[in-house]
């Protein structure tokens, strides 16, 4: 049987999509992304996984997967395995396919991991690079389950990848072969993209129609595990009282300010402490500077139904202001001082999710 070295050669004659290279391409283009992931995914050893990215496709020269598709990969990594290699590159190769769609088995292992997710975006942003993206009706190269699978890969491995990056990334490799993108439509398009395929993943979690809206409305692919536990926090909680308190604290306070866009006063969310009239005022102040602080120094290990909670604290301060306080001030300045305000709140309740859409 030929080495696996002598096989790498073989791909190079093998076409992989007209106008994506060959597999040979498409293997060396797998290599490098999948070292760039390594290093954001803090491993330390490349050299398995680059081998594992070079390896991952010869088993598509052999008669058995000619004959037997559904062996991709899996035939790969007992060639793998066969040919001497550690246990780790093997698995790798052999889960490269995996997850396929919403229900199938997810790579766990970093290698796997790492893998996976290369050989998935080096393939959308190749279709989308030239320009064959899925039609309302067709997906004749199943891009859609594709994306599903690299959510899942990223929120069921609590991954924090930067795909704008990785997206950049994979089209300047297709470049230096040869391959030219018009990058800033393709970030776009499959940004998009994979953003509705976030709605469907989260649709199958049971999570609310406006919650889902309102979760990817403000966000961006990169933080495709944060809209995630950010949804489901809010969607676990919002029938509980604090959840209730969050919606209506934003609610009424952006009504108002909804209310006054037509009267053109630029709010930008930036009260001047030194106009308040009365300690109801000064005390949502405080509490928004609170939330602030909150928000601040959280960095990466939020827990979405704390802030939630942190974010209902505001409930005293608000219903003693509107209680109390006339926002509409004869006064045109203090008017405005207190739209700035409320500004001030509801901007503070967006560092969560703009929660104008969500039905109480």
């Amino acid at each position: 049987s030929k080495t696996f070295s002598s096989m790498l050669e073989d791909l190079k004659k093998v076409s992989y999509f007209e106008g994506l290279g060959s597999l040979y391409d498409k293997s060396k283009r797998i290599e490098k992304i999948s070292d760039f992931i390594s290093k954001e995914i803090n491993i330390s050893n490349v050299k398995p996984i680059k081998r594992a990215a070079l390896l991952c496709k010869v088993d598509l020269l052999t008669g058995m997967v000619g004959e037997f598709p559904e062996l991709q990969g899996i035939m790969g990594g007992y060639f793998a395995e066969a040919q001497g290699f550690d246990k780790e590159i093997s698995l790798a190769v052999s889960e490269h396919y995996l997850p396929i769609g919403m229900d199938s088995m997810i790579p766990r292992k970093p290698y796997s991991v790492a893998l996976s997710i290369s050989d998935k975006l080096d393939s959308l942003v190749g279709f989308f690079g030239i320009n064959l993206k899925p039609s309302s009706s067709k997906d004749p190269y199943a891009l859609r389950r594709m994306a599903i699978s690299l959510v899942r890969l990223i929120v069921e491995n609590n991954s924090t990848l930067k795909l704008k990056d990785l997206i950049n990334y994979s089209s300047m490799l297709y470049k230096d072969q040869g391959f030219e993108f018009d990058i800033k439509i393709l970030q776009k398009d499959l940004s998009e993209f994979i953003l509705e395929r976030l709605k469907n993943y989260l649709k199958d979690k049971q999570v609310r129609n406006d919650i889902i809206e309102s979760s990817t409305k403000i966000s961006n692919v990169d933080e495709i595990s944060k809209i995630y536990k950010k949804s489901i926090a809010l969607n676990k909680n919002i029938k509980k009282d604090f959840g209730q308190d969050v919606i209506s604290i934003y609610k009424r306070s952006s009504k108002i300010l909804y209310n006054e866009k037509e009267n053109s006063l630029e709010i930008l969310g930036s009260a001047d402490p030194g106009l308040f009239k009365n300690d109801f005022e000064k005390n949502l102040y405080k509490r928004i500077h609170d939330i602030r602080k909150y928000f601040s120094s959280i960095g990466k290990t939020e827990n979405y139904e704390e802030s939630l909670k942190t974010l209902s604290l505001a409930k005293n301060e608000i219903d003693a202001f509107f209680e109390n306080v006339i926002v509409n001030d004869n006064d045109p300045s203090i008017k405005k001082n207190r739209l700035e305000l409320l500004k001030m709140l509801c901007k503070s309740f967006e560092n969560y999710f703009n929660f104008s859409k969500i039905e109480a």
